[in-house]
């Protein structure tokens, strides 16, 4: 992509940063301290030769705020997704005709921009729930299908509440859910486990999946989930005992209760199934599996590879989705749990495992030795950050040798903050992939992001890098 003063993607415009006149606010904002000073000197070096752009107007897309309202992303509540209009825009802009590729499929959305484009696609996730919902957003539905579909719906509607006990291996289920909720909600999935059509069940199988969050004790907050009946107040936490919040928020019939809720659900996909929600002529070809080794999956040239990996911010997604895995029987015990942290991105402590480190970057190394080591709440966040780059090293390496000649990469991700050290995410990968020998990079600066009120002081000169982005790499 050649560098212009201003470029349209579909609708949306950015402008290029004179980066000297940002410099000028940075460094006149306050005194720099020593520690911060480092880092701008950091910063600056890994600047030099990005195109800056101000992509305010993606603010919207890559923190995406309306998935709820959106055809067919609305199937599932996916916290980490963006929009299928940021996909669309970019592949409009590049002129992308040919393969597409996502190694964090998520919720599917790269995909889905892909096939409404009739691009052929492939994608690859590590957690077995990312790779349901993407497969069921991504099917080939013929009129048979949403004929069956509707018809599963009406015997749906007919189920009564049974006296069969069923059982989980999630150990903390009493906790988490009411009695009778939990009853509920493992009857309906026996009968959705019990139907014969693939596709419908699968349909079905989100369904009750997305529903779970809103009918339980809990909600997904910050990194991992937090019990409703626990709020805040000024002086402290405060507890409501369980059974007094239940009574409070859950009608008398619960059997009834979570059967709407499942029905609701079903609803809105029959809607957007026979409102024909886009192209289907080519479907995607979707893999569980690591996203380093996707190269074992599939053998086609890429042309543009769109994802949003993992943060650099310690979040462990598969705790945020832990009371999922469980009931939905996508683990059975702690060690596959383990199996699936470490198979994935070095982005918190629990996913390290042993793995060497084999990419080193001087700056990286720089703005780790800025790290207080009595401030940083886990002593193995340095070997994270260690562990995240190499990753991504590997990633871009492996993506380079795959990609087409003039093929694209784009990168949703967010920077990150330990004890008042700013890690540069967007900059780090950019210099990465200069490496590599990606000829073109260029960042879009999308939104700016908060940080605990004990580091909003301290970064308060540098908060300009502290912010959500697009990269874009050309090889």
């Amino acid at each position: 992509m050649e560098y212009k003063e201003k470029l349209i993607f579909d609708g949306f415009e950015v402008n290029h940063i004179l980066k000297e006149a940002s410099y000028q606010n940075i460094l006149l904002e306050s005194e720099l301290k020593e520690t911060q000073s480092k880092q701008s000197k950091i910063f600056l070096e890994l600047e030099k030769g990005l195109n800056l752009y101000n992509g305010n107007v993606f603010n919207g897309q890559v923190h995406f705020q309306s998935a709820s309202r959106t055809p067919v992303q609305r199937w599932y509540p996916y916290r980490e997704g963006y929009s299928t209009r940021l996909v669309n825009a970019f592949i409009k802009e590049l002129n992308v005709t040919s393969t597409t590729f996502d190694p964090f499929a998520g919720s599917g959305t790269t995909l889905l921009a892909s096939r409404m484009n009739n691009l052929k696609s492939y994608g690859i996730d590590v957690n077995p729930i990312s790779v349901l919902v993407s497969q069921a957003e991504n099917e080939q539905y013929t009129e048979d299908d949403i004929d069956e579909f509707c018809r599963e719906v009406d015997r749906f509607k007919t189920l009564e509440k049974s006296e069969n006990e069923l059982n989980t291996a999630f150990c903390l289920a009493d906790k988490v859910f009411n009695k009778d909720i939990l009853g509920s909600l493992l009857l309906f999935k026996n009968h959705v486990q019990n139907i014969e059509d693939e596709k419908v069940r699968r349909l079905f199988f989100v369904a009750w999946l997305s529903i779970i969050e809103n009918v339980s004790n809990i909600k997904k907050e910050g990194n991992g989930i937090k019990y409703k009946n626990r709020r805040r107040t000024p002086t402290g936490y405060i507890s409501i005992a369980k059974e007094t919040w239940e009574n409070k928020n859950f009608p008398g019939e619960k059997f009834d209760f979570v059967k709407m809720k499942i029905l609701g659900q079903l609803r809105i996909i029959a809607e957007d199934l026979k409102f024909n929600y886009g192209s289907n002529l080519i479907k995607p070809e979707i893999f569980l599996g690591n996203s380093l080794e996707f190269d074992r999956y599939f053998s086609d040239d890429i042309e543009f590879s769109f994802f949003s990996p993992p943060y650099c911010n310690c979040f462990d997604y598969f705790e945020i989705h832990k009371v999922e895995l469980w009931l939905g029987d996508f683990v059975k015990s702690n060690k596959e749990v383990r199996c699936l942290r470490t198979n994935g991105f070095r982005s918190n402590t629990n996913a390290l495992g042993n793995k060497p480190i084999n990419y080193r970057s001087e700056y990286l190394e720089n703005l780790i030795s800025l790290f207080d080591s009595e401030n940083l709440w886990n002593k193995k966040i340095p070997s994270v950050v260690r562990g995240y780059f190499d990753d991504m090293h590997t990633l871009l390496n492996k993506l380079f040798e795959r990609m087409c000649q003039r093929g694209f990469v784009g990168i949703v991700v967010g920077n990150s903050a330990y004890s008042g050290v700013i890690i540069p995410t967007d900059l780090l990968i950019s210099r990465i992939a200069e490496e590599i020998g990606f000829k073109k990079q260029s960042i879009f600066l999308a939104r700016h992001l908060t940080t605990s009120s004990q580091q909003k002081n301290e970064l308060k000169p540098l908060k300009n890098y502290l912010r959500e982005s697009i990269v874009l790499l050309e090889k």
